[in-house]
This record gives C-alpha cells, sequence and structure tokens, in this order.
C-alpha cells in the first residue's frame, strides 16, 4: 500500500495523529517502510509536497467564515505550527502525517527525527505536544 500523497486528509489539523517536516526526496521511504512493524498501515499515512501541498495546506484562508475562524485560532499555537509547515513546503521539505495513539506519538517521533524530521507535533483531541524542535 502507498500512503496518500497531496490528498487532504484532515481538515482545520490533524488530530490523533503525529506532523511534521522531513527532507524532500526519498526521506519518506524508510519511515513509510518502518510503519508497518510499528501496527501502521501506509495507506493511512499523507504526505504533502511542492505547490499541490502547499495548496491543500492553504495557510491563506479566502471566505469570510474561514477568515473569522482564523482570526481566533491565530491566539494560540496552530497559527505558528501551520507557517512553519508552509515554511517547510517552501523550502521543499514534505510534510508527513502519521494517524498516532497517545502512547505511541513517542516512537512515531523518533522515527521522523531519525529521518531528519523536525517540527513534530502531536495533535490530539484537544491538545498539541511539541516532540521536536523547530
Amino acid at each position: 500500500m502507498v500512503q496518500q500523497e497531496n490528498v487532504k486528509i484532515f481538515g482545520l489539523r490533524p488530530v490523533e495523529a503525529v506532523a511534521g517536516l522531513v527532507p524532500g526526496g526519498r526521506h519518506c521511504v524508510p519511515i513509510m517502510a518502518a510503519l508497518p512493524g510499528m501496527g501502521i498501515e501506509a495507506d493511512v499515512v499523507g504526505v504533502l509536497h511542492g505547490a499541490a501541498g502547499l495548496r491543500i495546506l492553504d495557510p491563506e484562508p479566502h471566505g469570510i467564515g474561514q477568515r473569522v475562524l482564523r482570526f481566533f485560532e491565530s491566539w494560540g499555537y496552530q497559527d505558528e505550527i501551520i507557517k512553519l509547515y508552509d515554511e517547510g513546503l517552501r523550502k521543499g521539505e514534505s510534510m508527513i502525517v502519521i494517524p498516532a495513539s497517545y502512547p505511541d506519538r513517542t516512537a512515531v517521533a523518533r522515527l521522523l527525527a531519525g529521518n531528519g524530521g523536525h517540527a513534530v507535533f502531536y495533535f490530539g483531541v484537544g491538545h498539541v505536544e511539541s516532540l521536536t524542535g523547530p
């Protein structure tokens, strides 16, 4: 099975997932290869990259309802995280989103970090946790 590339797999933010940036190119290959051993199927993993990935991430909302929502969200952490991901995609990195339970988050974060990943966050139901530096 293959990960979903440049497919919008989450709404306003991932939920019960680890997301982070990895260097572009083949850096996702070892990550994807390791996931089945962790009990995670590749077809539930999302990867954003390039111009298509930027359009999906869409840090600049267009409709009035989205602008109002973005205004309130910008008071918290989410706006800064989206800016990190936007910057990484513009630099040629890939954003990877891996569904993970709270107990599995650290193992997934170690996998990403071990493959050049950074800006790794766990998105829980009502919270976000930084698992690596920016």
